[in-house]
């Protein structure tokens, strides 16, 4: 029997026992990107600041009735962390469409008939209650909808109307970069017009004007029935406008 060796190997055991044990590692599968994705659209905007009440004929914009503009109606950290939502959805993500001049997401669920809605992200809910809590939305006709929009350089929307598939009140938040919204009177307005000469010479025919980064704007009555609107002239920068509605299930059945 070698006793060198048997001490040798005892003094061995004993350095061992004597040194601390490496913590257990477990490994854990990494969160998909639609799983990251989802822990952000249930996550409610820190820093958002609720919103008081207003006087909506303050923000009057320009000639054409019920257009209200108002600059600057959230802050670059409320901006920052709507972005941050935004992008959480992957580009694999089948929530992003492709269309030829932008691309977009759309929640509350597909305004077809019938019209099956679908719960809004927590921070879409929390700025849907803000446009409640102002007084622009009722409770009733609160926001049940969204359109995120995203335009690059040179992107664009051409003259529609929304149609009767919504209540005719639509707020859009730009964040991102600027650009240039342009409304004109609808053909059949025209038509209209024609019919009653006593109001044409209050008609305005066309009216743009830029919407800077963290504004809100709002049309309803005569600006969403009797023109069409379209969007353009981003110039520098990416452009991501939240188009917030509520859609009438009633009207698709």
């Amino acid at each position: 029997m070698d006793f060198c060796q048997l001490l040798r190997e005892e003094r061995q055991r004993a350095r061992e026992a004597a040194q601390p044990k490496s913590p257990i590692i477990v490994e854990t599968e990494k969160p998909t990107k639609d799983e990251v994705s989802s822990l952000w659209q249930d996550a409610s905007l820190e820093v958002w600041t609720k919103r008081l009440k207003i006087d909506i004929e303050k923000f009057v914009k320009g000639s054409i009735p019920s257009v209200y503009y108002i600059p600057d109606w959230i802050t670059k950290d409320e901006e920052d962390a709507i972005l941050e939502r935004v992008y959480a959805v992957s580009n694999k993500n089948d929530k992003w469409v492709n269309l030829k001049h932008r691309r977009l997401q759309m929640w509350g669920g597909e305004v077809k008939t019938p019209f099956n809605p679908e719960p809004l992200p927590q921070w879409l809910m929390q700025i849907s209650h803000t446009l409640v809590d102002m007084g622009v939305f009722t409770e009733e006709m609160k926001p049940n909808h969204a359109l995120i929009n995203e335009y690059g350089v040179g992107n664009s929307i051409m003259p529609h109307q929304d149609g009767p598939a919504y209540f005719p009140l639509v707020a859009i938040i730009s964040t991102g970069a600027e650009c240039r919204v342009t409304f004109e009177r609808h053909r059949e307005a025209d038509t209209l017009t024609e019919l009653q000469p006593a109001i044409q010479n209050n008609d305005v025919r066309h009216f743009d004007f830029q919407l800077k980064r963290r504004s809100l704007l709002l049309f309803t009555g005569e600006a969403y029935t009797r023109y069409l609107h379209s969007i353009d002239n981003v110039e520098v920068g990416t452009r991501i406008s939240l188009t917030i509605r509520h859609v009438i299930s009633t009207s698709l059945d």
